[in-house]
């Protein structure tokens, strides 16, 4: 397998969701690839478009092409993208890791059935737009809103997740995250 050009792996990052317009940000885009990928072995995040990431970038394009998750086995880059919109020169659109797609995957297994993402990456700019914590996950990559269908015990219970958080105003999940500590300052409740 040959290295994909510069060209080619641009316009394959811009079907996957990011916009590549600058040298700085298509590297940054590959090492956000490479960051998330979730298929085989975990990709070296160094920016480099050798042999395995322009294996990887092919094989989600053939993907996505497909229809199918193009980051996991049931989930796309894409999805995950902040919901800024742009509006925030600073965002980088997709940076979700590949901890938090297997945290994803894990919730998915046990609901038995698809999952819709409500919110994955967020900005620094947008998750304070949005009344997000500061200590927050999302701007880190490692946290994911679901539509609040299960009560905090049932998904506690599967441990698909480090953190999970539900509204004041229900029992029912809305935020999964993954990784070490959690804010008291949001206005999530968590469950350890």
């Amino acid at each position: 397998m040959s290295n994909l050009t510069r060209t080619q792996a641009v316009t394959i990052l811009r079907r996957l969701g990011w916009r590549s317009r600058t040298t700085s940000e298509y590297l940054r885009d590959v090492k956000n690839f490479q960051g998330g990928w979730n298929f085989g072995t975990a990709l070296s995040v160094d920016g480099s478009v050798g042999p395995k990431t322009s294996a990887a970038l092919l094989y989600s394009e053939k993907r996505r092409r497909a229809g199918l998750g193009t980051a996991s086995a049931h989930f796309s880059f894409k999805e995950v993208r902040c919901r800024c919109g742009g509006k925030y020169d600073s965002c980088w659109r997709i940076w979700q890791k590949r901890s938090a797609f297997q945290m994803m995957e894990r919730y998915r297994a046990h609901t038995g059935r698809s999952l819709t993402v409500v919110s994955g990456c967020r900005c620094p700019s947008h998750n304070k737009a949005v009344g997000g914590s500061p200590t927050s996950r999302h701007p880190q990559g490692l946290a994911c809103d679901v539509p609040a269908v299960y009560s905090a015990t049932t998904v506690k219970g599967w441990r698909a997740a480090t953190h999970i958080g539900y509204g004041r105003s229900s029992r029912r999940v809305v935020h999964i995250d993954y990784g070490s500590g959690y804010s008291t300052t949001n206005p999530l409740i968590y469950v350890d």
